[in-house]
This record gives structure tokens, sequence and C-alpha cells, in this order.
């Protein structure tokens, strides 16, 4: 970025007028064309479901339970970093004001923040309005059977998509 910004500063001050591809770093963009690939995690908040693409076949499509509007899901494009089994997942629940620590058989952290993908048995319903009132602290609420599917397709690595 240094280096881009002499070489524009030097163009403007010798008056020069010229076209130039800007010295960037990263394409942003697989050796296919594609931005993320054709294998990722797509989250689509508003409708309340999770999707799996391996290799442009979509796996699985399941509904979910997001992050409640006092403790939402960050929107933005993640990726998987780690893989566990039989987790423990520990932290503050600020609509409470407790400390919990919740085992969940499958759990993918996807941000640094705390948040991810994970099986929730403890939700009564995975319907689109279930977030409202019983939403999450930023994690995505898996149907255990779908999560348990999720966590044997997915690799640590892979893109997550959550709009």
């Amino acid at each position: 970025m240094e280096a881009e910004s002499q070489n524009l500063a030097g163009y403007i001050l010798a008056g020069e007028d010229v076209k130039t591809t800007p010295e960037i770093l990263g394409s942003g963009y697989h050796e296919d064309g594609t931005d993320i690939g054709n294998t990722y995690v797509e989250v689509d908040l508003q409708s309340q479901i999770m999707y799996f693409y391996k290799n442009g076949e979509r796996l699985l499509e399941t509904p979910i339970v997001s992050g409640h509007t006092t403790t939402p899901t960050p929107v933005g494009v993640f990726y998987a970093w780690n893989k566990e089994e039989n987790a423990e997942l520990v932290g503050y629940n600020p609509r409470r004001g407790n400390e919990y620590a919740q085992p969940v058989n499958y759990w993918i952290p996807v941000d640094w923040t705390g948040v991810g993908i994970h099986d929730a048995g403890w939700q009564s319903s995975f319907a689109s309005d279930q977030w409202v009132n019983n939403g999450s602290n930023g994690c995505i609420n898996t149907p255990p059977g779908a999560m348990e599917k999720l966590f044997s397709l997915m690799e640590v690595g892979t893109p997550v998509v959550f709009f």
C-alpha cells in the first residue's frame, strides 16, 4: 500500500497523465475466478436458514436460530478456523446476566469473538421467528442432526457467509 501511495504521489507531482493498475495485496479471488470458491456455508439471517455447498452442490439446508437482537450474529464473511467435538461453550449471557457453560456435541468457531456454529438441542423449535425471543449470543444454533451432518461434510478453512 505504501508503495502504491508513493507511485501515485510521483505521478501527481510530475504532472503526468497516466493510466495505472493499482498495487494491491492479493486478488480476493480463487484461481477459478470466484471470490470465495464453490465450497462454503451460507447463513441467511432474514430467513433463518443455513446452506452448505460443496463443489457448487447444495448438500445441506436447515433452519437455524441466530443471535438475539441484543446479541446479534455478526454480518460478514468469515471462515471455519477449527472444528471440535464434545466442546463446552463458556461465556457471559448479557440478557440473563449470568455466566454459562454449555456442552455441545459439535462446535465450529468462525470468528475471533466466540461466534460459531453448533448444535442446540435445547432450542424448542427452529422456526423462522425463534431468534426473536430465544436467540443466541451471536452463534448459529443448529438442529442436532443437521449439525452432525455439517460437521462431517465441512473442513477447517471453509468460508462462512453471514448475511
